[in-house]
């Protein structure tokens, strides 16, 4: 019995040391570190954490981490870090080498990892621990793609923040060799296509050169430009360690590829002197297969690279496993940061394994008409996001889109065969797209799938368009071929609202990226499952679905069709809807179902199911309270749905403006010379709007006086960072203006005088449109040209919302109190029960999403205690239901 304790208390401690992490962490402000020397970024992220680390402990906790490579077992090295929201999120972490066996004893220093999420299955973590610190990519179905990266070059500090967040100057331009328009349209639609499906894991070896260049940024940046050649190549070293990991990490789980250097691979990193033209991209690609080929041999690599700082990339398509398997090059005077890993080192290696373009913007004549499948600039690794207007976004996301990946995958399993190929004995998963369907035009639809896997893993779900016709970018809804939607980072859902619901909701179904046509025409999507296997590769599976758009539409709800619309419990409605020929026209919807949600649109319940689709039906409202309700209807046995605006159930709603003003005077700073490229500096004003409510529209007025107001240029900064630009240098000579900039108002016509009046500003104030009212707000004015001046006399923002105003608060239940009201997120409930029903407690907020939820045991006298963890200041309405009695009050957290 002792030894069975002995082992059960061991055992616990084992366990408990695993999941111990938090000691590792530290979460610091900016102002406790804002003494320490910043690393240089090449890229900004506008939201972001801080954390200490204690590198050390870490490095020792990693010391007994099994190497992937001849381990087939659970690691029991478990490790925190922390993901961009602060939350540490346990990971089982493998050692995952980036480098031969020879080279990476030659440098015991360069450690590389991959981590199998445990708090959340879908992620998986890649991470290198080098002289330059820790550097991580974590891909999750769940919350995105996230980086930690270094930020004080003493090793202590570093930044957590989300790929979505990330803003940067780009200046890149890449171009392939070989004809690359020569892509069959069978490889796009082919459902037979075998991605990585085949339960192999291949390695590859790669040479990775770099010019002197190159290796001077990142020798200054590991503070060794005095130190021995051997320090400085192992710096440079290191730094390709870290871009590797992360491309490796892309590869692995899209395509179960990795590549190790070499075993000499420090041979062609060159630190004083190279045959390599760094700032010429058409010269230097063929001088990275001469030079490559000279140190290291033809025959003792698979891929070869070559990185510089010139600002370009070029590659030579289906080059692995040829003569040609060096020509390939990427190049950024910055060359660190996940904008240069995936964006660009991961971009131009997918070109050497075969994947053209994907955008369908001309982009400099770069397009590839046979996979121009992504709107605009594209967002996926092999698109342009961010250097080929109109952009998509500023940053490529981290994932293949599916065209890319089947061409890649036909590479390697034809002529790019070379690599080291073993049995990661797992099967890829088997997906179902759903069947074809026919559609009415203009009307929103839901994209089914499915997919099992044996194996049991997290699976995650990409659908993405496969159409390839050049058309007008961004999307019209006109359109009647080319690509309407843009691709989504993989998730855990196998459906995907098209467009997103929260712009259904909002009453958009043309939102820039995601347009829904309005006229006849076919549509054909890719549904991608990964299945996110670490540490040995993932495996991924494809089936592919039509959808056709019929020349009748749209679908819609027609009454509630109107704002404002107040409903009281128990009364007959009836919902009506444009039926719109969905009954016949190849589209044959007989029945619909009628659905509510009381949380403006996050859950849905059934109100009637499979009701004839004869464009009406009368409902009882049920016995509840909520201001933001919402009614679909949606096609049985089909994909197209349509959704009401906003109802109250037992509320009125009404709508609200506040205005808040500043009237200091203020003088705007002159321009720094005659020069109108340059601006002077930042006037900045700033109000301060208390209420705490979600905008519906805001309107700004400012009033200025300034000889010549054609210098000047004027945003508003919500609190949350978002600008709007108001004037964007307008008219000429006049000397001010008092004006109001509201949406949908006439434009500017600087033809007559614009002392006052109502005007549209420059950008959009919709832009601001559900986010929240509190806070500091900014007005920001800049002067272009020396010598006329001027002042800010005042300036206004008016804040509309809506509010509302429970009808009946009370449903009978006895001696009912919430106190303290206002509260700091904790209050008491307390009433007296005469039945021996189980209570429960919702709280909502405002727009209807649910933040708390419990079920009570009743005991007669309800007496509890709520605590509401990290909420937001503002108006909750809590709901006590008791059988068929219930009682909605708003509380005021501050």
């Amino acid at each position: 019995m002792k030894k069975q304790l002995l082992f059960v208390a061991i055992a616990f401690c084992a366990f408990a040391s695993s999941y111990g992490q938090s000691s590792l962490w530290t979460k610091v402000s900016q102002e406790k570190i804002r003494m320490y020397e910043k690393m240089e970024r090449s890229s900004q992220p506008q939201k972001f954490e801080l954390f200490s680390l204690d590198l050390a402990a870490l490095k020792s906790k990693l010391q007994t981490a099994p190497s992937r490579q001849n381990f087939n077992g659970l690691s029991n090295v478990i490790v925190a870090f922390p993901n961009p929201d602060g939350k540490l999120e346990n990971y089982r972490v493998y050692e995952s080498p980036v480098m031969d066996p020879a080279l990476a004893a030659k440098y015991p220093d360069i450690k590389s990892y991959i981590g199998k999420g445990i708090d959340d299955p879908t992620a998986t973590i890649n991470f290198s621990v080098t002289i330059f610190g820790l550097h991580t990519m974590t891909l999750s179905g769940k919350t995105g793609t996230s980086y930690i990266d270094t930020y004080t070059k003493d090793l202590n500090n570093y930044i957590v923040y989300p790929r979505e967040g990330l803003v940067t100057n780009r200046s890149f331009s890449c171009m392939v060799q070989d004809d690359h328009e020569q892509v069959s349209g069978k490889i796009l639609q082919d459902t037979s296509l075998a991605l990585a499906s085949d339960g192999n894991y291949r390695v590859y070896r790669l040479a990775m050169a770099c010019t002197i260049e190159y290796a001077a940024y990142h020798v200054n940046a590991a503070g060794v430009s005095s130190g021995t050649l051997a320090q400085k190549k192992a710096a440079v070293l290191a730094a390709m360690n870290v871009t590797m990991t992360r491309v490796n990490g892309l590869y692995e789980r899209d395509m179960s590829l990795h590549m190790n250097l070499v075993a000499n691979n420090d041979l062609i990193i060159f630190i004083d002197s190279d045959n390599f033209s760094n700032d010429n991209a058409n010269t230097l690609i063929n001088e990275s297969q001469t030079v490559i080929d000279a140190n290291i041999g033809l025959a003792n690599y698979d891929i070869g690279h070559t990185v510089s700082t010139g600002g370009g990339g070029l590659a030579q398509l289906n080059s692995p496993c040829t003569t040609s398997k060096a020509r390939g090059i990427t190049g950024s005077p910055a060359p660190v940061g996940d904008p240069y890993d995936i964006d660009y080192v991961a971009h131009e290696m997918g070109h050497q394994f075969g994947a053209t373009h994907t955008f369908n913007n001309s982009c400099g004549g770069n397009r590839s008409a046979g996979t121009a499948v992504e709107p605009g600039s594209g967002n996926t690794i092999m698109g342009y996001a961010g250097i080929c207007p109109p952009d998509v976004q500023s940053n490529s996301d981290a994932h293949f889109h599916a065209v890319s990946l089947a061409q890649m995958q036909t590479f390697v399993n034809g002529t790019g065969s070379c690599a080291v190929t073993t049995s990661n004995g797992n099967a890829a998963p088997v997906v179902n797209a759903g069947a074809d369907f026919t559609i009415p035009y203009g009307t929103a639809f839901i994209l089914k799938g499915s997919a099992t896997d044996t194996a049991g893993e997290a699976l995650t779900y990409c659908w993405e368009q496969t159409d390839t016709q050049i058309s007008t970018q961004p999307p019209v809804a006109t359109a009647t071929s080319g690509p309407n939607f843009r691709s989504l980072p993989p998730a855990t859902s196998p459906n995907r609202y098209m467009p997103n619901f929260q712009s259904v909701l909002a009453g958009n179904l043309i939102p820039t990226w995601e347009v829904v046509p309005s006229a006849a025409r076919t549509m054909n999507f890719a549904l991608t499952v990964r299945d996110n296997k670490t540490p040995n590769g993932g495996q991924t599976g494809r089936d592919n679905t039509v959808i056709t758009f019929a020349n009748t539409g749209p679908f819609r709800i027609t009454s509630p069709n109107v704002e404002n619309v107040s409903w009281t419990q128990g009364t007959s409605q009836t919902i009506t809807w444009d039926v719109a020929g969905t009954t016949a026209n190849g589209i044959n919807t007989a029945n619909v179902n009628i659905l509510l949600s009381t949380d403006n649109g996050a859950t849905f319940t059934t109100l009637v199911a499979n009701t004839p689709n004869d464009g009406s039906e009368a409902i009882t409202v049920p016995n509840v309270a909520a201001p933001y309700c919402r009614i679909m209807v949606e096609a049985v046995g089909n994909i197209f749905y349509a959704v009401s605006k906003s109802v109250a159930i037992g509320y009125t709603i009404s709508n609200t403006c506040q205005t808040f003003s500043n009237n200091t005077v203020v003088n705007i700073p002159d321009g720094p010379n005659p020069n109108t490229a340059t601006p002077g500096p930042t006037l900045t004003s700033t109000i301060n709007v208390p209420v705490t409510q979600t905008i519906t529209d805001v309107n700004v007025n400012v009033n200025v006086t300034h000889t010549w107001i054609r210098d000047l240029v004027s945003k508003v900064k919500h609190p949350d960072g978002t600008e709007v630009i108001l004037g964007n240098r307008i008219c000429n000579d006049q000397d001010g203006y008092n004006i109001t900039f509201n949406d949908g108002s006439p434009n500017i016509v600087c033809t007559a005088p614009i002392t006052s009046g109502t005007y549209a500003p420059n950008q959009p104030l919709a832009a601001l449109n559900t986010k929240a009212t509190n806070g500091n707000w900014q007005l920001l004015i800049n002067d272009y040209f020396q010598g006329d001046t001027g002042t800010l006399n005042s300036w206004s923002v008016e804040v509309c919302f809506q509010t509302a105003t429970l009808g009946t608060e009370s449903f009978g239940l006895q001696d009912f109190a919430i106190y303290p009201n206002p509260n700091n997120g904790n209050f008491n409930v307390q009433f007296r029960s005469a039945s021996s029903n189980e209570i429960r407690v919702n709280v909502h907020d405002i727009r209807g999403r649910e933040i708390f939820s419990k079920a009570y045991q009743n005991t007669g006298l309800f007496d509890q205690h709520l605590q509401l963890k990290n909420t937001q200041s503002g108006i909750y309405l809590v709901t006590v239901q008791d059988g068929d009695r219930k009682e909605v009050r708003k509380i005021i957290i501050n």
